[in-house]
């Protein structure tokens, strides 16, 4: 079978996913399966009790993984980027055959998508794969109680400069290149920390007094990683020993 410069074997995107080590006949096969597509900021690749069709990669962008607070607004439960895959984990470990959770973009998005169906007989065949999976399984597990319990323990301003930690992640921040533009407003980092958008805008400006931050609307201009972090990793509080 020939290779065309669309086969997962030559896309960038791939080390930075759980194909990473996986070998020729793994990726050929979910090359010869796969359907790209594309979506736009706000636009939802899949919805809570939506039935699973099919396993996403993502390509390019970024993606909200949301459920609905007892509030009756969103909580993001994390923020996903090039590399993650949606849909494995309750496909292939799990019974369940709906989504628990909201897959929204926070902007425009490129993805790649296999059937469940045929992704589960991929799976069955490669015991790397499947080890990844079982991987990233627990990987989820742990960030979901961690986040459970640092929203219940830790301050609104612990939690923000968390999530500013995360972002700064998502998005690759690194201090040589002095600034970056997030595609989320401040509801969006309420929801992903339990709060009101008011207190995030009060506390960022608190930050910027402090050093901690320079930031103009959805711009950081600089992060202080370190008295982030310090912030971030009370002695009182639970914290994440695992990647998101």
């Amino acid at each position: 079978m020939n290779i065309s410069r669309y086969d997962c074997i030559y896309c960038k995107t791939r080390d930075c996913s759980i194909l990473k080590n996986c070998n020729y006949e793994t990726l050929q096969a979910i090359s010869t399966f796969k359907v790209c597509g594309a979506i736009k900021a706000g636009e939802h690749l899949f919805s809570v009790g939506d039935e699973i069709n099919d396993i996403f990669f993502i390509k390019k962008g970024f993606i909200k993984i949301e459920s609905m607070g007892r509030n009756g607004r969103p909580l993001i439960l994390k923020i996903v980027g090039k590399g993650a895959i949606l849909g494995s984990r309750i496909n292939i470990i799990d019974k369940h055959t709906k989504h628990t959770f909201s897959a929204v973009a926070g902007s425009d998005v490129e993805y790649c998508a296999v059937p469940n169906n045929v992704f589960k007989g991929i799976v069955t065949k490669s015991e790397i794969l499947k080890q990844e999976i079982i991987n990233q399984s627990i990987t989820d597990l742990h960030h979901a109680e961690t986040k459970a319990a640092n929203l219940a323990l830790k301050s609104v301003r612990e939690n923000l400069a968390e999530a500013l930690l995360m972002l700064a992640e998502v998005y690759r921040y690194e201090d040589k290149n002095q600034s970056f533009s997030i595609n989320f407003c401040r509801q969006d980092i309420a929801n992903l920390i339990g709060t009101t958008k008011e207190q995030v805008s009060k506390i960022l400006k608190d930050f910027e007094k402090e050093g901690l931050i320079k930031c103009t609307a959805k711009k950081f201009h600089f992060l202080n990683i370190e008295g982030l972090l310090a912030l971030a990793n009370n002695d009182q509080a639970i914290t994440a020993t695992g990647n998101s």
